[in-house]
């Protein structure tokens, strides 16, 4: 069980030691400390002392986070810790009381979430590979406070927690007390609405999901043949759970509008795409692809002076090696460079290509025949001796005259586009 020392953990606690004496069950606390509050390591002892006394293992762990969005860093932290502590078939329980479900939900009102931020703090759900249970969901911080004080109990009262300037304690001692004033129902309907919602959006999970697998293709990409004659609203759900089930992350509700109206549409351009912080979301060939961002290579150049030599390329791009090979049916054979040739490597050229016999061609109108991606183009490494395009590594080699029986050579690069 997570332990801080407060009342809530407390109560959780002497529950679980009452529920030991019935029932054959282990107990094992972990405490966080924040290194916040002057006070952290008298509470750590604290719960260290509590917790020997009842005979209960207990770990202590520090975290430590910048000053930026503190709130935010100790939630994931604190979960990092218990994710990596947690035995097999274990199960995490916490605190969380009916004060906090509403709290949260009016903190999901105000910052505009949708359903899944509006279902609240579940009672139990899973937690990586374990549980996660929230057995005092059901009961007031009012109840939990009477019972602790029937049983003597002592606690940690953390000053902080009175702090007005964080929206959590804002609502918890400004605006919560006066709704249940005048509505003394409204913490128990809270519940109630998280509860109705959280059942809503399991059940469009369900749909969308289905949606999904039936219109993946090669695990990644979106078939978006059947998707673009679907209502707004449901193309909307669609590529906000296919971007999340990617990259684990909720984009905003605007940026999920502009992803359908300039890149599912796709309007006049051909195959246009939209970038966001390390990813880009491309429509080609009707399907979409979210793809990492591939670094900018188009002014990059390489010389390759030791040609027998591995040459590495930067920006994870992998490496080129050259050697001496039989000519083969299958293999792409390249006229080895001759003395004092200079031989580099490039990933962009204006230049007209010209394959065998055929009319020259831009390296554009190339890649579309082989039905390249744009996003892979950029990866492909081309070389040229002298300033004379050769090949394109592993694709194509330029004239007849490059790719002779005599003098030739295979270059193998290691990097898959």
């Amino acid at each position: 069980m997570a332990y801080s020392g407060g009342i809530d953990s407390t109560v959780l606690l002497y529950k679980l030691l009452k529920y030991k004496k019935k029932k054959n069950i282990s107990i094992r606390a972990i405490h966080i400390n924040h290194q916040i509050n002057p006070e952290s390591k008298n509470w750590s002892k604290y719960c260290k002392k509590i917790c020997n006394k009842n005979n209960i293992p207990i770990i202590v762990k520090k975290i430590h986070f910048l000053k930026k969005n503190i709130e935010a860093q100790a939630r994931k932290q604190r979960y990092h810790i218990f994710k990596k502590n947690l035995l097999p078939k274990e199960v995490l329980l916490t605190g969380h009381n009916l004060d906090d479900q509403c709290e949260t939900l009016l903190l999901s009102i105000k910052r505009g979430s949708g359903l899944q931020g509006l279902s609240g703090i579940s009672y139990k759900k899973k937690f990586f590979k374990n549980y996660l249970i929230r057995p005092l969901l059901k009961f007031s911080k009012n109840k939990i406070k009477k019972w602790a004080i029937s049983k003597n109990l002592t606690w940690i009262e953390d000053k902080s927690n009175y702090d007005v300037s964080y929206d959590r304690n804002f609502l918890r001692h400004k605006i919560i007390p006066k709704i249940h004033q005048r509505w003394n129902f409204f913490k128990k309907n809270c519940l109630k609405i998280s509860k109705i919602i959280y059942q809503e959006h399991k059940l469009l999970n369900k749909l969308i999901l289905s949606i999904l697998k039936k219109n993946l293709y090669k695990k990644n990409a979106l078939k978006i043949n059947k998707i673009k004659k679907m209502h707004n609203k449901m193309q909307y759900l669609i590529i906000k759970k296919w971007i999340s089930f990617r990259i684990k992350k909720n984009l905003s509700h605007h940026f999920i509008k502009k992803i359908i109206k300039n890149i599912l549409q796709k309007n006049k351009k051909k195959n246009p795409h939209i970038e966001f912080k390390k990813y880009e979301i491309w429509n080609y060939n009707e399907h979409l692809y979210l793809i990492k961002k591939t670094p900018k290579m188009k002014d990059f150049i390489i010389f390759w002076h030791y040609p027998y030599k591995k040459i590495k390329f930067p920006k994870n791009f992998g490496f080129l090696k050259m050697k001496n090979k039989k000519h083969t049916k299958k293999s792409l054979n390249i006229r080895a460079p001759k003395k004092k040739q200079i031989i580099s490597i490039k990933f962009h050229t204006n230049k007209k290509i010209k394959i065998n016999n055929n009319r020259p061609k831009t390296l554009k109108k190339i890649f579309n025949e082989y039905k390249i991606p744009p996003w892979k183009r950029k990866k492909i490494p081309l070389l040229f001796y002298n300033n004379i395009f050769i090949s394109a590594i592993g694709m194509f080699v330029t004239n007849k005259k490059y790719n002779t029986k005599k003098e030739k050579i295979s270059i193998i690069w290691n990097k898959k586009i």
